[in-house]
């Protein structure tokens, strides 16, 4: 483990873990909980910077919404009491989906954002929410902080490279919200993952694996449209139509996990499921 390792650096500021990352001549990885590092493409690794002099952990209930420190555990995001309720169950359903209890002991929500891969379970939940991220940046020697949208797409998910995730913060207004998910065992990655969230008739859903990388997380706009035009009534024919609706925005991508057409159909379903429970409606097909 780490056998080409030359370089580890604990920092105490966020200045100087910025001016770590971009201390030639070797990338630095960023280590938070390890969950992810310590598994896969750190061999080679000669630089590591260690976050977690950085305390940051703190996850509370704020006048416009919520704020959760880059390096809360997935454990602390399930208990933390400014957490429970509707409005941010797709969030704490999205923590108890990843793995087992022991990695969400350490897997932190700070990295699981910035792991570039497609099956994650906390994005959808994130973007269903209208998260936003703190983050900060060198910028010509000088440290700038932004506050950005939850990036989708590859032109905005370039904005996290060379950057520091501070905090996620989850806006109010939300009423309810649900992920829904299926794995071919409990602990095992996702093969689709939908998150569906509400904020008075205005509806959201954010569906995973539309593609091989973590930027293809896509938001359903379409779909989104339809159910608000609902008002919060759904008709009576609302599954079959958004069905259609579904089925013609997702992206039939598949890997070595699950054929495109079948995770298509799969996400189309989970959708409904999250729907319908954003709604107090059955969940149902």
């Amino acid at each position: 483990m780490y056998l080409a390792l030359e370089d580890y650096s604990r920092p105490q500021s966020i200045e100087a873990c910025l001016r770590l990352l971009q201390q030639p001549p070797q990338p630095a990885a960023l280590l938070a909980g390890g969950t992810d590092l310590n598994v896969r493409g750190h061999e080679e690794l000669r630089r590591v910077i260690d976050l977690q002099a950085l305390a940051m952990t703190e996850i509370e209930a704020l006048e416009g919404g919520v704020r959760i420190g880059a390096g809360s555990t997935l454990r602390e995001i399930q208990e933390a009491p400014a957490l429970q309720g509707a409005p941010h169950a797709a969030l704490r359903e999205a923590a108890a989906a990843f793995a087992n209890v022991a990695i969400q002991n350490r897997s932190t929500i700070g990295g699981r954002i910035a792991v570039e891969r497609p099956d994650q379970d906390l994005p959808p939940a994130l973007a269903a929410l209208g998260a936003r991220l703190q983050i900060y940046r060198l910028i010509n020697g000088v440290v700038e902080e932004q506050v950005i949208d939850y990036p989708l797409g590859d032109a905005a998910r370039a904005v996290l490279r060379g950057a520091l995730i501070r905090a996620v913060e989850i806006p109010a207004g939300v009423t309810r919200s649900a992920l829904r998910r299926l794995g071919r065992t409990a602990v095992d990655r996702p093969l689709a993952t939908v998150a569906a969230a509400r904020a008075g008739e205005q509806v959201r859903i954010a569906a995973n694996l539309q593609g091989p990388g973590a930027a293809d997380l896509r938001r359903l706009s379409r779909s989104e449209a339809l159910v608000t035009e609902w008002r919060g009534r759904l008709p009576e024919n609302w599954r079959s139509r958004l069905r259609e609706s579904l089925l013609a925005e997702l992206n039939p991508y598949g890997d070595a996990f699950a054929g495109g057409e079948y995770r298509r159909d799969l996400s189309a379903t989970l959708a409904l499921r999250a729907v319908a429970a954003i709604h107090g409606e059955e969940e149902t097909g």
